[in-house]
């Protein structure tokens, strides 16, 4: 009886274990992320993004606000003691202007540099239409994140950079990533903890807190698809934050 038993048993637990093993693919993982938070379909539809926050850094806290016109240039401009700067990425170059680092006019981005936040242009994400982009999704298995459980991806983009990113097992929400970047010669890695999820007016799900480890980002709005003036992207020298509303 117990030989027949055994028998029985081993299959079944066959059964169970590949029927989990499926369950666990990264397309299962990433189609359930999408449904999670607004459906990839209303993802595709986001063309420009404008993300006006505040990040929180050595006790200051940081006005900032971030514009992005998909696949084509990303903006980011800070006000630190009343000047403001910015960062610019196109699809073919940058610029950086920080006149409270000491900078007098704007200054051109290495290539290398170039070539590695290009990758932020792509509003919508590297795991939409991955194939098609180009980027190799894996998927690593589950891991615990400060007591949650996750499934583990790990995607590497056409550019070469490599993102772990975690979700979190019970919602699906994207809560962890972590990039491997070069850094004046070095490969460093970079975490960043998303969370307080919420829904914008076009239906997705935005994560409004961010810790990137050296500073937490708070999201105050998310506004998709708003006209963008191009000339934004383009260097202009400022010296104040008066001057930037121009």
């Amino acid at each position: 009886m117990k030989r027949i038993l055994k028998a029985l048993i081993v299959p079944v637990v066959l059964v169970c274990s590949f029927s989990n093993l499926k369950a666990q693919t990264a397309d299962d993982i990433i189609q359930k992320h999408f449904a999670a938070i607004g459906g990839v379909d209303n993802w595709k539809k986001i063309n420009t993004m404008k993300t006006t926050a505040s990040m929180t850094a050595n006790g200051m806290e940081i006005p900032l606000i971030i514009t992005v016109q998909q696949n084509k240039a990303m903006r980011m401009e800070l006000t630190i003691n009343g000047m403001t700067g910015y960062s610019i990425i196109t699809d073919k170059t940058g610029w950086n202007y920080m006149p409270f680092g000491g900078q007098t006019k704007p200054e051109v981005v290495p290539d290398e540099q170039v070539k590695q936040m290009q990758d932020g242009l792509d509003l919508q994400g590297p795991l939409v239409d991955y194939k098609t982009k180009g980027n190799k999704v894996t998927y690593l298995g589950k891991d615990d994140v400060e007591g949650t459980d996750c499934y583990k991806l790990k995607v590497v983009y056409t550019s070469g950079m490599e993102e772990t990113m975690y979700f979190d097992a019970t919602n699906y929400y994207h809560i962890r990533s972590v990039q491997k970047v070069t850094a004046n010669g070095k490969e460093e890695s970079i975490t960043k903890n998303f969370s307080n999820y919420q829904k914008t007016p076009e239906g997705i799900l935005y994560p409004m807190s961010i810790d990137m480890g050296m500073g937490a980002m708070n999201v105050k709005s998310v506004e998709i698809n708003k006209p963008v003036d191009a000339s934004i992207f383009k260097p202009t020298e400022m010296s104040s934050s008066k001057e930037t509303k121009k």
